[in-house]
């Protein structure tokens, strides 16, 4: 594999970030979210895992799981209409809680009953009947999910999903725009708008790439863009089970990032810490990240993540990182 100086220049600004890394924050330290009203807890809670993204979970797990999150004093849930019943299940363990003990966001344009539709229309649609599944008057945040290429011209064009949460958002149904996707281009696109107050990235910075810092953060944080990191553990592959059984009929790691996780594990493994740790702290320890999403989907899966966050990891270990890194270090997907 090959990279240009500009990238490996980059890897060096990495290394150097990671070998001066202070300690990891305590998870309910809280951060400002970019253009937003909402200071987070950089641990929060993501709802792929509840509705099922990573295996089979039952309404009552589910609904424990937000339990548990909150319990524990997260206090920003992320969920989609694409995440199977994680509106449902966070809405059955909303009730009752006050609404200004937490923040929630959805998302549009992957509603299962409107395709792929980023339309203005379909946004409408989508933010009204979130709000009726998870039993709230107001979202938080709602973000345009996952626009592929073909689709971003329709997003935040004419009559588009932009345009809709534009009007939504002076309306007072929701309170801040964001959009959630692997693509730099689309997410700088986005931004370009005028329009956006946070990004969420996917799978860009674990410890099998970094690439989001350059390609997203560098170009949010002036214009006042806040940055979520989201699948800091790599779509599970550095979740601690085995990367060889990582793997959903939704969802297959790509090879390269399977080798890679390979090396990590085994590494981790033979340092004698646990890879949940180390890769959870990794991501809290960035400080350009208002936050990160964890995608657990039991109340076991929370508390141990939890767990893996407040757990102590000698500073040996993370001065040996960079150099792990160089190693295992693959590139960002292109789309």
């Amino acid at each position: 594999m090959y990279y240009t100086i500009s990238q490996l220049r980059i890897f060096q600004k990495i290394d150097k970030e990671v070998s001066e890394m202070e300690k990891t924050p305590h998870p309910l330290l809280k951060r400002r979210l970019g253009n937003t009203h909402m200071e987070v807890t950089v641990m929060s809670l993501g709802g792929a895992g509840l509705g099922g993204i990573f295996g089979p979970v039952g309404d009552a797990e589910g609904v424990a799981a937000v339990e548990k999150g909150l319990e524990l004093g997260m206090n920003w849930l992320d969920t989609s209409p694409k995440y199977g019943d994680a509106e449902r299940r966070m809405g059955l363990a909303l009730r009752g809680v006050p609404r200004d003990r937490y923040y929630i966001s959805s998302k549009v344009g992957t509603h299962p009953a409107r395709g792929i539709d980023y339309s203005s229309d379909a946004a409408y649609w989508t933010v009204e009947n979130s709000l009726k599944v998870l039993g709230i008057d107001y979202l938080d945040i709602c973000l345009i999910h996952e626009p592929e290429p073909r689709h971003i011209e329709q997003a935040l064009g004419p009559n588009g999903a932009m345009e809709a949460l534009v009007d939504l958002k002076n309306q007072g149904v929701i309170k801040s725009i964001g959009i959630g996707v692997q693509s730099h281009d689309l997410i700088r696109k986005a931004i370009d708008t005028g329009h956006l107050d946070m990004a969420l990235t996917v799978n860009d910075y674990t410890l099998l790439r970094q690439s989001v810092l350059e390609g997203v953060c560098d170009y949010a944080e002036p214009r006042g863009i806040g940055v979520v990191n989201g699948a800091a553990l790599a779509m599970g592959l550095l979740s601690g089970r085995h990367p060889n059984e990582i793997g959903t009929p939704k969802w297959t790691p790509p090879k390269n990032e399977l080798g890679s996780a390979l090396e990590i594990y085994d590494w981790c493994q033979n340092h004698g810490i646990s890879i949940l740790s180390l890769a959870l702290q990794f991501s809290l320890r960035q400080p350009r990240f208002a936050a990160t999403l964890i995608g657990a989907a039991t109340p076991k899966e929370v508390q141990g993540c939890w767990d893996a966050v407040t757990a102590e990891i000698p500073q040996s270990i993370w001065d040996e990182l960079p150099e792990l890194l160089d190693r295992v270090r693959v590139p960002q997907p292109i789309n």
